[in-house]
């Protein structure tokens, strides 16, 4: 799906120069956090983490946030998930594998007592074919096992090994085969597969859910964009001799004008996404009338030179959601850039298409807040360059009544794990922050860039009562060589302060902040479209768990094959 943001031009000066990551790869698509550290970026898993860059606006995670971008995103519970990805990737042949370094094959050379643990890896391989007269076929097979250690409660819940492959116990392992067509005009492809995937929820659960099959068909035609899909779920805790099964259809309609937005300054954007459930025995969610149709429009408009205002609305018979902001661009020398803006969220949900109860036990978690939230921000960025230099910055200001958060009725310890009971309610008093970045950046045409930043966030309110503290503050460095055209290095040196999980016990989960460092060597061999590419990860950093109940982020190694057609 293109990407409204991007072709409307409305990040114009976007100081946005100031993105604070390298371009070191992720692991997997949709992992970008784990290299970032321009904020509070706490990963539990591959499919679960906290992610707020520093100065957005309200407490939330940016994964919970229901937007149009996010039309074809996975819903992981209440979260609007990249991974597990099942977006036909560009015509290759690849494979991947790595692993967190301490593995069994390292172990075999050490005969003392005293062994380390057992380590993890990452496993993928797939394909898609050039198109023969507009048609292609295209498989792939993939998970990812870090994380997996030290979270042997949930082995305890289902039967046999969890995955496709292996018995480490994977968060997510997934594989499809289907078949597409393009052309000039139509964008078409039907995937068809299965799935292991262990879905977080609010009471700190790992709740292991097995799709056989799933399948996953899209089209776009033009500005249309159409997309369906079918999902036969089986649920199972084998501690609590409880099984379930859950059929759901879910999709989307998009329509998106924009490229006619050079010519009339206006873009137009329309949909609809819904999801249908047929739920028997234990599933742990439900949603209310075992259906959701969340219809909404949108537009950006530029309607004078300097000013630009976007908006969506979403609404249907139980919430409502308005996203708007309004930036003003004034005009300066070619190379420098100015933007000053306010932003609204407002809305009963921050994300009205997920489930709306929780089942524990024999009791019911409320997943939705009476009342509403209201969030204001205003902000000023700025960026210049001069030859080979520049440097930028972003403040903002913002506020949020209502914020979304968890009442904890009581909690339990069990297994080595902490869950809690409860429902999700509002903060009915006022947060209000402030934030700061700054960043220097020098380069040298395509062979040389390098970029150092910081960034610092004050918040004030019930912080008692905020499901997560979030980092006050970061540095970064982030360096990248692009060499005799053919070879890349990319390293980010980053520090992040602590963070705390509030709701969890009487005493916060505290996360140190720590240093990290990650890198990447790539070597291109563009003649043959040939690509090998290697990344470190979680360097110098200590082991630690980051979320409730979450795995243990260790450093690794990731290594990529890939020959493009």
């Amino acid at each position: 799906m293109r990407n409204l943001l991007a072709k409307c031009l409305f990040a114009a000066c976007a100081v946005a120069a100031s993105v604070a990551w390298a371009t070191v790869d992720a692991e997997m698509e949709g992992m970008e956090a784990v290299v970032r550290d321009d904020g509070t970026f706490l990963v539990g898993s591959p499919t679960y983490l906290f992610d707020r860059k520093l100065g957005s606006i309200g407490l939330h995670s940016e994964s919970e946030l229901w937007t149009p971008q996010k039309i074809r995103y996975r819903l992981l519970f209440n979260r609007m998930s990249v991974l597990p990805s099942w977006e036909p990737l560009a015509p290759s042949v690849w494979m991947k594998t790595g692993n967190e370094l301490g593995d069994m094959i390292y172990q075999d050379l050490i005969t003392a007592e005293d062994r380390p643990d057992n380590r993890t890896p990452i496993l993928e391989g797939g394909f898609r074919t050039p198109s023969f007269k507009g048609f292609w076929v295209t498989a792939r097979g993939f998970q990812d096992d870090h994380y997996s250690t030290g979270t042997s409660f949930r082995k305890k819940m289902v039967k046999d090994e969890f995955s496709l492959i292996g018995e480490n116990y994977p968060l997510f392992s997934s594989g499809y085969a289907g078949v597409g067509y393009d052309n000039e005009f139509v964008n078409a492809s039907i995937l068809a597969g299965e799935e292991y995937v262990w879905l977080f929820s609010k009471s700190y659960r790992w709740i292991p859910v097995h799709y056989a099959p799933r399948v996953d068909a899209r089209a776009s035609v033009g500005d249309l964009s159409l997309s369906l899909g079918y999902e036969a779920a089986y649920y199972q805790d084998k501690t609590r001799h409880e099984k379930g099964n859950r059929i759901e259809i879910n999709g989307s309609v998009f329509y998106e004008n924009d490229d006619v937005y050079e010519q009339m300054n206006f873009v137009l954007l329309a949909g609809l996404s819904f999801r249908a459930l047929d739920d028997s025995g234990n599933v742990y969610t439900e949603l209310d009338e075992n259906r959701v149709v969340w219809p909404f429009v949108g537009f950006g408009v530029r309607p004078v030179k300097n000013v630009s205002v976007e908006a969506s609305v979403g609404v249907n018979d139980e919430d409502w959601l308005v996203q708007d902001s309004v930036e003003f661009s004034p005009s300066v020398p070619s190379k420098m850039g100015i933007t000053l803006g306010v932003k609204n969220i407002s809305g009963t949900r921050l994300n009205p298409i997920a489930d709306d109860k929780e089942y524990f036990g024999d009791s019911t978690i409320s997943l939705s807040a009476d009342g509403q939230m209201n969030m204001v921000q205003g902000y000023a960025e700025f960026a210049d360059s001069a030859d080979f230099l520049g440097f930028g910055g972003r403040a903002s200001f913002w506020a949020e009544h209502g914020a979304e958060t968890f009442e904890v009725s009581k909690t339990k310890k069990s297994g080595g794990a902490i869950y809690r009971y409860g429902d999700v309610s509002r903060i009915d008093s006022w947060i209000k922050a402030v934030s700061g970045e700054l960043w220097i950046g020098a380069w040298y045409k395509e062979m040389f860039n390098f970029k150092a930043l910081a960034g610092f966030e004050r918040i004030d309110g019930p912080s008692e009562r905020f499901e997560v503290n979030p980092s006050e503050f970061f540095v970064a460095f982030n360096v990248d060589w692009f060499l005799f055209k053919f070879v890349r290095i990319a390293h980010s040196i980053r520090y992040r302060s602590d963070a705390e999980w509030n709701l969890y016990e009487s005493d916060p989960m505290v996360v140190k902040g720590d240093w990290y460092w990650d890198a990447t060597f790539e070597q291109q061999f563009p003649k043959q479209k040939l690509y090998l590419t290697g990344s470190l990860l979680h360097v110098l950093a200590d082991e630690v768990v980051q979320t409730p109940n979450g795995g243990t982020d260790r450093l690794r190694f990731v290594c990529t094959l890939k020959k493009m057609f």
